[in-house]
C-alpha cells in the first residue's frame, strides 16, 4: 500500500460530523494546531493575530465560549486561554488534520534503516530496532513496536476423552491443522456420556462450525441436562483460551524506546505523571496484549486518543501503523504521546516506516 493510501485508510472510518459550522472548524483547528506547537493555553487575543479569519478577539472569544460550552475546548485553572478536551482532539483528528509528507530527504534517512542489517546474523530485529528508534528520533516520543507474529487461526475442533478415572485429554485442531493438547481434571463421577456431550458443547462454543436446527435443539437441550457441569465447562473453556493467549504472547516480541522523551514533554513535569508513564511503559505484558489485540483490526493506521487507547494512564494517546513480516505474520508499529501531539506528522512517520519495514521484511514483490 503506497503512502498515500495508508494516510487515507488512517481515518476511513470516520463519519461526516455535522455539529460545528465551518467558522467553528476554522477555530477548533487553529486552536488544535496552536496549543500542539506551543504547549501554551491559547487565547483570543493571540489567536486574531495568526487566524485566516478576519475575526475581532471577541468574535473568536465567542466562538470559543461556543465551542467550550459543546465539550470541544476547556479553559486550566492557571490561564483565560482554551486547550483541546479529549472530544476536541478526536474531532480534529478524523476531520481537520493536514497531514504533512515525508521530503525526499527523511526518505533517504527511513531508506538507511535496511543499512544496519548488512553482515549481521540477526537481520529482523536490527531492522525493528532501528524502525523504533528512527520513529522516536523523528517525533520526540516514546515508541512500541510489536515483531511480526501471525494472526490467531480459528479452531477448527475440540476433543475431550478420559486417561484416567480424573483425567482427560482436551485436544484442540486450528484451521491450519496445528494440535495442542493438555491433560485436565475432571470430576471422578464424570461419565463418558458426560464428556461426549460436554465436547459438543465445546465445539459449538469456540469453534467456527454451523449447525443444523436438529442439532441446535440437542445443543440446547444437551446444556439443560449438563447444568450440574456448567462449572467444569467453564474451566475447560477457560483452558482452551487460556492455551491460545500463551501461544500468541509466546511468539512475538516487543520494542521499547524513547522513554526520556516524554521528560520533554511539559505535560508530563509531574513526577507522579513521570511516574505512571514509567510504569505503565515497564509492564510490557500489557503492551503486549494491547498490540497483539489491534492485529486483528483491518485498518491500516489505529490512532487511539486518550481513554481510547486502552493505556491505564489519562491524557496519553497511541498511534499505531500495521506492517507485514514474513510467512504471512504481521506486526504493529506505535507512537505513545500527550494529547497534544502532532497527529499529522506522527501518522505519515508511520505510514512511511510500516511500508519500508514490509518492504524490507517480505520483499516489495511479495506485497504486489
Amino acid at each position: 500500500m503506497s503512502e498515500s493510501q495508508l494516510l487515507q485508510a488512517a481515518f476511513a472510518e470516520a463519519e461526516a460530523d455535522d455539529s460545528l459550522n465551518e467558522r467553528q472548524k476554522t477555530v477548533l483547528r487553529e486552536v488544535c494546531d496552536t496549543f500542539i506547537s506551543t504547549g501554551i493555553p491559547v487565547g483570543s487575543r493571540n489567536l486574531s493575530k495568526s487566524s485566516q479569519l478576519a475575526c475581532s478577539p471577541a468574535t473568536l472569544r465567542n466562538e470559543m465560549a461556543d465551542l467550550e460550552s459543546m465539550g470541544y475546548l476547556y479553559s486550566p485553572h492557571t490561564s483565560a486561554g482554551r486547550v483541546p478536551t479529549e472530544k476536541g482532539y478526536k474531532f480534529y483528528v478524523n476531520f481537520l488534520v493536514e497531514f504533512e509528507r515525508i521530503s525526499q530527504l527523511e526518505e533517504t534517512l527511513i531508506g538507511k534503516i535496511a543499512e544496519v542489517s548488512h553482515e549481521t546474523h540477526n537481520r529482523q530485529q536490527d531492522i525493528l530496532k532501528s524502525a523504533i528508534k528512527y520513529a522516536c528520533q523523528k517525533t520526540n516520543l516514546a515508541g512500541v513496536l510489536l515483531a511480526p507474529q501471525h494472526a490467531k487461526n480459528p479452531l477448527r475442533s475440540i476433543k475431550l476423552f478420559r486417561i484416567l478415572e480424573n483425567k482427560a485429554m482436551l485436544v484442540t485442531v486450528d484451521d491450519c491443522g496445528n494440535i495442542n493438547n493438555q491433560v485436565v481434571v475432571i470430576p471422578n463421577e464424570t461419565s463418558d456420556d458426560v464428556l461426549e456431550k460436554l465436547t459438543i458443547l465445546l465445539n459449538a462454543q469456540l469453534c467456527q462450525q454451523e449447525f443444523h436446527q436438529y442439532e441446535q435443539d440437542y445443543i440446547l437441550k444437551t446444556r439443560h441436562i449438563l447444568s450440574r457441569y456448567n462449572n467444569l465447562l467453564s474451566q475447560l473453556v477457560k483452558h482452551v483460551q487460556d492455551t491460545e493467549n500463551d501461544s500468541d504472547s509466546g511468539s512475538g516480541s516487543i520494542f521499547l524506546d524513547g522513554l526520556v522523551n516524554f521528560f520533554d514533554q511539559p505535560e508530563f513535569n509531574d513526577p507522579e505523571k513521570i511516574r505512571q508513564m514509567v510504569s505503565l511503559l515497564d509492564q510490557k505484558e500489557n503492551l503486549l496484549r494491547l498490540l497483539a489485540k489491534s492485529l486483528d483490526s483491518k485498518r491500516e493506521i489505529v490512532v487511539n486518543i486518550g481513554s481510547d487507547s486502552g493505556l491505564a494512564i489519562k491524557d496519553v494517546s497511541l498511534v499505531s501503523a500495521r506492517y507485514c513480516g514474513p510467512n504471512r505474520s504481521v506486526g504493529r508499529i506505535g507512537l505513545i504521546g500527550p494529547l497534544r501531539m502532532d497527529y499529522g506528522g506522527v501518522v505519515a512517520t508511520l505510514a512511511r516506516l510500516s511500508n519500508t519495514l514490509s518492504k524490507l521484511l517480505v520483499g516489495q514483490n511479495d506485497l504486489k
